[in-house]
């Protein structure tokens, strides 16, 4: 007997009523008719995109397949339209009709409807990409130079929703777009306007011979991270400073076993690289070869299949090397004339560095050579020259000057063991003549010399400018330099080596 709290288990009866030996089944037909399917409206899908998706071609491999599967769609679909609301979103890697669903289709159709009304909208960045993909494939343009026009706008429209990335793949897709499609020139120096600049620089900088001095150091500033604007001499002689720049290049690209151009500036290279290579691009162009050319060191060519790309390489870091140079450069003006605060030094090879105060002098005496005022006489008048300046000279005198004079000339009559101012030999070791050993031999002891100079009618800054170039090639740098007062002085540092020099 069950406790009172245990409940008896629930019994199931099943009734099996009892089967009639008359009772006969027969066949029922199916009914297949159509019956109402709730949201069937939003689930169409548009014939023409049926169609699209029934022209993927499965057979094609898959990288090359990929492409021109793309292409055969997208001109199925170059003039569809569509009204959607799409409130999805899509992100794929080269992104293609096929990897969308049939919502993100039509989302993007409807899209790219507003687009080409003008109105520019935020949407995924694949189906952005896709709509380039398009472009470049002339898909929804009627001649290369439409596509070409539908990029620029696109870019310049929906430039505020773009990322870093995507405008830097759109202005390559450009340089391509502009060889592939052979626009012309016009739009080849365009888009290759910062290459060709740096290979124009190139070309200068490679043999400067006959380069004007200004273009050099445009050439080197434009590829230098460090710019010389801001170099004392830009301001107070920019000509003396292009002279010098130039002088320092020279004289690098003459260094025995040293490459400068290459090591500085780059070399002439060849790669295989095909346009449109980081884009799904399907080449129509199998068997048309050709050649663009951009500049004398940039030129694509398609031949047989194959893309050739030879252009002018720079070299590693470049801009900084080139800008290592510069500021050396600027340094030493400041330290050998004396201008503006100093720089600290910045690396730079010894080699290299060496070459640099030679030049600095080498470019002061050109360009003073260069603004010294040439006069010309005619000799056959030279003798009624001198009569009249004699005159002229006779007829300025006072008195007391032709007194002087008078008295001058009765002293140099005297023997030349009483004169207190002995007319020194010229050494002929250096060069040096009466006049220019007179001056160093004077700074050297300290005494004044300018009487000397007056009474010989000399321009004392000749004769410096002379002692300076028969020194150089003995010490190296300039010896004699004027002081605030405008007088030669000799530089401290080179004293005793001038003195050993003449003694």
């Amino acid at each position: 007997m069950r406790q009172n709290n245990e409940k008896a288990p629930l019994e199931h009866l099943i009734y099996v009523p009892p089967v009639s030996p008359r009772t006969v089944y027969h066949d029922t037909p199916l009914s297949f008719t159509k019956r109402a399917v709730p949201f069937a409206k939003s689930r169409q899908i548009p014939q023409k995109i049926l169609k699209m998706n029934s022209l993927y071609d499965y057979t094609l491999p898959p990288l090359t397949g990929r492409a021109k599967n793309f292409y055969v769609q997208g001109q199925n679909m170059a003039n569809y339209q569509d009204d959607y609301d799409y409130q999805g979103s899509f992100h794929r890697y080269f992104p293609v009709y096929h990897d969308m669903t049939t919502a993100q289709l039509r989302g993007y159709f409807t899209w790219r409807t507003k687009i080409r009304a003008g109105k520019y909208q935020k949407t995924s960045a694949s189906f952005v990409y896709v709509y380039l993909y398009e472009l470049i494939n002339q898909v929804g343009v009627t001649s290369p130079l439409d596509g070409y026009h539908k990029l620029i706008t696109f870019k310049d429209k929906y430039m505020d929703f773009m990322d870093a990335r995507m405008v830097k793949n759109i202005d390559q897709w450009l340089r391509d777009y502009v060889i592939y499609y052979q626009l012309g020139s016009e739009y080849i120096k365009k888009h290759f306007a910062d290459q060709i600049a740096d290979n124009i620089a190139y070309g200068t900088l490679v043999d400067v011979t006959d380069i004007p001095a200004g273009d050099v150091l445009a050439a080197l500033d434009s590829l230098s991270s460090y710019q010389l604007d801001h170099c004392p001499l830009k301001k107070q002689d920019p000509s003396l400073l292009a002279a010098i720049v130039k002088s320092v290049w020279q004289r690098l690209c003459a260094l025995p076993d040293e490459d400068i151009c290459k090591d500085l500036l780059g070399w002439q290279g060849e790669s295989v690289q095909r346009p449109f290579a980081n884009a799904v691009f399907y080449n129509q162009q199998i068997n048309q070869p050709f050649t663009c050319k951009v500049d004398d060191y940039c030129t694509y060519t398609y031949h047989q299949g194959k893309w050739t790309y030879q252009y002018y390489l720079p070299a590693k870091r470049q801009a900084q090397k080139i800008g290592s140079l510069l500021h050396e450069i600027d340094r030493l003006i400041r330290q050998k004339l004396r201008v503006g605060r100093p720089l600290k030094p910045r690396p730079l090879r010894a080699k290299l560095l060496a070459e640099i105060k030679p030049a600095i002098l080498a470019a002061q005496r050109q360009v003073e050579a260069a603004r010294r005022p040439k006069v010309k006489i005619d000799l056959a008048h030279l003798g009624q020259i001198r009569a009249d300046a004699s005159i002229t000279q006779e007829n300025l005198l006072t008195d007391e000057e032709r007194k002087a004079e008078k008295e001058e000339a009765g002293q140099t009559k005297q023997p030349a063991t009483n004169s207190q101012s002995p007319m020194p030999s010229p050494l002929n070791d250096l060069g040096l003549s009466a006049d220019e050993q007179y001056l160093l031999t004077k700074l050297l002891a300290g005494e004044e010399w300018s009487d000397y100079f007056k009474q010989r009618h000399l321009m004392v800054s000749v004769v410096v400018d002379r002692i300076n170039d028969k020194l150089f090639d003995e010490i190296g740098d300039t010896v004699i330099e004027f002081d605030a007062q405008d007088r030669p002085q000799i530089i401290e540092d080179y004293c005793e080596d001038i003195k050993e020099l003449i003694s």
